[in-house]
């Protein structure tokens, strides 16, 4: 086989060869096959695969949320370029074959001539003489010539019956071909052979060869490519990215929870802003409300210091609280309320609470009203702004005493010194009466009145309790709701004499003045009581007991007067808040 170049043929044997495959002129091929190379398909192959590999590149990881490939870094952009050069430079060079063809002035194509087999596919022709033929024959609808060294070729055969009578065709030329070549003959060497130079040519045709042409672009096909590239790989690169930054943003919403927004700011970017500040907050929203807890909203909140949806974080925890408020409702005491409002400092529901707080006292005191006796209207009506003072600023209330100085004890004193009964200064009456019983009578009744009040109000809603003694002149201004009891114990005139033991006794008018006053208030509720009492010296007539010696039996009449007195004054001033128990 020896190569040869078309185009750099003398212009009489390209016109030769041109004539002979084109126009029949002789020496005319005996079989011939159409067709170029496939070096355009080759190069159209290697253009489609870097397409493929193109996509495949492209599709890794596209629209992934959970892949490190959603978005393709730069230092993915050299095999984009590569890429896309492959692409660009398989069409360049497949397109330059086919300008390179279609220019031949003759068909592309295979031509078995006498002398020799020209593979004309394209213009470097590959020539093998037909004295190295190993051998002609049939093979199916084809005629297959094959040359030492195992080069072959198949001609189609228009009548396969012919088969036989071309191969003796061919082999008959072969024969005639070599004999020229032994002779060297030159008129059958032109006749078997296109690529012969013959002795004369044409004077009158043109001299100049036929000339190459060649792409627009000459030799600059990589330069066209390596700029397609240049273009065109980042443009997709960074369209590649962005419709997967699309596609990952759209399925994330799709999904819509915590975990695919997560993953969308681990491997996205355009839509960070949104899914950060917005999406994300608002999907681990709905997670902490799903939970259906108080703490796991106040715990999102405090792990969201700078929210951007603040309105919705407020509303979802409002919603949250009053559900909470709702549960502490349901024992109806202040206590589950309280707590509700100690566990939830920052509630966010203050007019709710202070309603549900306003329904225990509302309820209460409708209890109350329901129970209370008639007869004094003024009492039920303070107890009422005793509730709404309560209400607003706390449950105590507080019981306190003051006594008034006795102005009639010295002079019965001195009457008891001139009876003839007088059993020395230790039955004197004053001793009976002085602060230190006193204090052992207040105490208790205010235990008494504290216990009642506690029980008749609302004992979770009050808290009475017994003050200390009031020693100022004038009733002080009270710091919280305060029972003021005033008393004073008088001789009331009378006189009682004892034979077992022998003893004088007075007769004693206890005055009780109570003032129940609410701080700001101007108008206290007031009670007074005047309680005659004579002398109980029927608890010195019981024969069962020893006689008691001077001043033990004034000591037993005396608290006997005082104690009756101030429980009496207890029943009676209780009597107007709370009707008697049955």
């Amino acid at each position: 086989m020896k190569a040869v170049d078309f185009y750099k043929l003398p212009r009489a044997i390209q016109d030769r060869f041109v004539g002979s495959v084109m126009s029949g002129f002789p020496p005319a091929p005996i079989l011939a096959v159409k067709g170029g190379t496939p070096t355009k398909l080759v190069w159209l192959g290697v253009s489609a695969a870097c397409f493929v590999a193109l996509i495949v590149a492209a599709r890794l990881g596209y629209g992934a949320l959970d892949s490190g490939l959603s978005l393709h870094s730069v230092k993915a952009l050299p095999l984009y370029l590569a890429l896309v050069f492959g692409f660009a430079f398989g069409l360049v060079q497949a397109f330059a074959r086919v300008v390179r063809e279609r220019a031949l002035p003759y068909t592309s194509g295979v031509y078995l001539f006498p002398a020799c087999l020209i593979d004309a596919r394209d213009d470097q022709f590959r020539v093998y003489e037909t004295r190295d033929l190993a051998s002609v024959d049939v093979q199916g609808a084809a005629i297959r010539v094959a040359f030492a060294g195992g080069v072959q070729f198949l001609f189609p055969l228009s009548k396969p019956e012919a088969g036989a009578e071309i191969v003796a065709e061919v082999q008959a030329a072969r024969d005639r071909a070599m004999h020229a070549q032994a002779t060297e003959d030159p008129k059958e060497l032109v006749a078997v052979d296109p690529l012969h130079n013959p002795r004369f040519s044409s004077p009158v045709g043109p001299r100049d060869a036929y000339e190459l042409r060649r792409a627009p672009w000459g030799k600059l096909g990589p330069v066209v490519a390596a700029g397609v590239a240049v273009v065109v790989g980042p443009t997709l690169w960074m369209l590649r990215n962005s419709g997967s930054d699309k596609t990952m943003y759209a399925r994330a919403t799709q999904v819509n929870d915590s975990e695919s927004y997560r993953l969308y700011l681990a491997h996205g970017e355009a839509f960070k802003g949104e899914v950060g500040d917005v999406l994300l907050p608002r999907a681990e929203l709905r997670d902490a409300e799903k939970v259906g807890t108080v703490e796991a909203l106040l715990a999102y909140k405090k792990s969201h210091p700078e929210s951007k949806i603040p309105s919705e974080v407020a509303a979802s925890v409002r919603k949250a609280m009053l559900e909470e408020l709702e549960k502490a409702k349901q024992p109806g005491t202040i206590a589950a309320l309280s707590e509700f409002a100690k566990s939830f400092p920052e509630h966010g529901v203050e007019p709710e609470l202070a309603a549900a707080i306003h329904a225990v006292y509302a309820r209460e005191l409708d209890a109350y009203k329901k129970k209370a006796p008639k007869k004094d209207a003024g009492a039920p009506a303070f107890i009422e702004r005793l509730f709404a003072y309560a209400e607003k600023h706390g449950p105590k209330v507080e019981v306190r005493f003051k006594r008034k100085a006795a102005t009639t004890m010295e002079r019965a004193d001195q009457f008891i010194l001139k009876t003839p009964t007088f059993m020395g200064v230790v039955t004197y009456p004053s001793r009976f009466f002085d602060d230190k019983h006193s204090t052992v009578r207040e105490a208790a009744l205010g235990r008494t009145l504290a216990a009642q009040f506690d029980a008749g109000l609302a004992a979770e809603l009050f808290e009475v309790t017994v003050g200390p003694l009031v020693t100022d002149a004038e009733l002080p201004e009270p710091k919280a709701p305060t029972l003021f009891v005033t008393h004073v114990a008088e001789w009331s005139g009378h006189n009682y004499t004892s034979n077992r033991p022998r003893g004088s006794y007075i007769g004693v008018q206890f005055n009780f003045e109570a003032a129940f006053v609410i701080p700001g208030e101007p108008k206290p509720y007031k009670f007074k009581a005047e309680i005659f009492k004579h002398a109980a010296t029927h608890v010195l007539n019981n024969p069962d007991e020893p006689m008691l010696a001077p001043g033990q039996a004034e000591e037993k009449v005396y608290a006997t007067m005082a104690d009756d007195a101030f429980e009496q004054f207890g029943k009676r001033l209780l009597a107007n808040f709370f009707a008697p128990q049955k």
